[in-house]
């Protein structure tokens, strides 16, 4: 029981508010002492190995692009296209919202890019068109969450980085997911529309809706030039970053013209900053891993939960049971960085698709980020929506209900994750 008394300690930290970096780095060094001694060579090694891979170079690339697309005008003319597009159903403006989050996470690949970027616009434009406060919040909130799911997924590249599967699977593995989340939330939005007796936009005509389609032609390019490459293997996930960072680039500061060097220089502070944010966790989780196997907890894990759990649907259901509370007090990365070497081992032996998982994990943390305490979505939807946190949270209860449909059905039924890179013929 040595091995769970370290796991004890580190979250005895990080329920003091020490920093999950130092939580995870102090904990290792402890394991390394107490099996013979530190050894400051091989916490180097661990760390610097660990941010060694290619495949993590999209993470500063999608950061830049998403922060390149927000600041260029861009986000402006999908949500106009958007509004073409389904503004006319019954509650109009909160369906756009959501389609528009689906548009959005082919360029961001963040809940956080999509409910700061674009959910000023929306909540502004529903607010004026008359929808409750509490609703405009809350639904920009929820279908930010799309963002992560549907290709490109920083939290997917950093899963897939750590587990071992192939982050291009997991791209694709993220489209029906995504769909079936915005459909769900979709449905909510509807019977809020009739009950609520919210407005609707007015039919578009063909001349509105092809106006709006080549005002937003150029954007809406980012995801297919994303996904295109990955699937004709012209390009790796990784190199797509760098093609649509280019790509945003060109459309801010030389078709649309609202990119100043200024602009560029502090989109560039701010994604290095973040960037480096998880390039530290991921270097000490990396560490931490290591010392995790060292000391045999995987294994520990392994063998006592395989005393208790007598099948797949049993493990799957007390594995989103412990994600949906641990994305309630921790930061996604921060979260899928630290348990994904602990479960691997569980999740392997009950033969549960990596791929699959991974889609679940991120789905069961991002409805962590719409909940209290520590939800950053929650807080930040809230600043930009001006409506206290304990209101936006009660007025998000139905979008997480919603969410939590379309998490069981993904958890159940795989082949919702894995057709579409099986028919590709990507690895599962």
């Amino acid at each position: 029981m040595n091995q769970i008394f370290f796991l004890f300690l580190m979250v005895v930290m990080f329920m003091l508010g020490i920093p999950v970096v130092i939580s995870l780095g102090l904990t290792s060094v402890l394991m390394m002492y107490v099996r013979g001694g530190i050894k400051w060579a091989t916490i180097v090694q661990q760390m610097i190995g660990g941010l060694n891979t290619f495949t993590l170079l999209a993470v500063p690339m999608f950061l830049l692009a998403g922060k390149l697309m927000n600041s260029s005008g861009t986000t402006d003319r999908l949500f106009d296209f958007a509004k073409k597009l389904v503004g006319w159903l019954p509650g109009g403006l909160a369906h756009v919202n959501i389609v528009s989050s689906i548009i959005f996470a082919g360029m961001s690949g963040t809940a956080v890019s999509d409910a700061s970027g674009l959910g000023i616009i929306e909540i502004r434009a529903m607010n004026q068109a008359g929808f409750d406060k509490e609703f405009s919040a809350s639904v920009t909130a929820a279908s930010s969450t799309v963002g992560p799911i549907i290709p490109p997924s920083l939290p997917l590249v950093v899963y897939g980085t750590i587990s071992g599967a192939s982050v291009g699977a997991l791209f694709m593995a993220g489209i029906l997911p995504g769909i079936l989340m915005a459909v769900t939330m979709m449905a909510v939005a509807f019977l809020y529309a009739v009950i609520k007796h919210y407005p609707r936009e007015a039919f578009p005509s063909l001349k509105e809706i092809g106006i709006a389609f080549k005002e937003g032609f150029l954007p809406l390019m980012a995801p297919v030039i994303i996904l295109v490459g990955i699937y004709t293997g012209v390009y790796t996930p990784t190199e797509s970053a760098a093609i649509v960072v280019f790509y945003s680039l060109i459309l801010g500061v030389f078709v649309y013209r609202e990119l100043t060097l200024k602009d560029l220089y502090g989109i560039l502070v701010d994604s290095v900053m973040d960037a480096s944010t998880i390039g530290i966790l991921v270097g000490a989780a990396t560490l931490f891993g290591m010392c995790m196997v060292r000391a045999l907890i995987p294994q520990t894990i392994l063998g006592l939960v395989t005393e208790s759990v007598t099948g797949k649907v049993q493990l799957l259901l007390i594995v989103n049971v412990f994600l949906l509370v641990v994305g309630m007090f921790m930061e996604t990365t921060s979260a899928i960085t630290i348990l994904t070497p602990i479960l691997i081992p569980l999740l392997t032996a009950f033969d549960v698709n990596l791929v699959q998982f991974g889609i679940i994990m991120v789905l069961n943390l991002m409805i962590g980020v719409l909940s209290p305490p520590f939800g950053l979505v929650l807080f930040v939807t809230s600043r930009i929506g001006e409506v206290p946190v304990q209101r936006l949270a009660k007025a998000l209860l139905p979008w997480i209900a919603a969410l939590l449909v379309a998490l069981a059905l993904i958890t159940f039924i795989p082949e919702i994750s894995l057709i579409i890179p099986r028919a590709l013929g990507l690895s599962v």
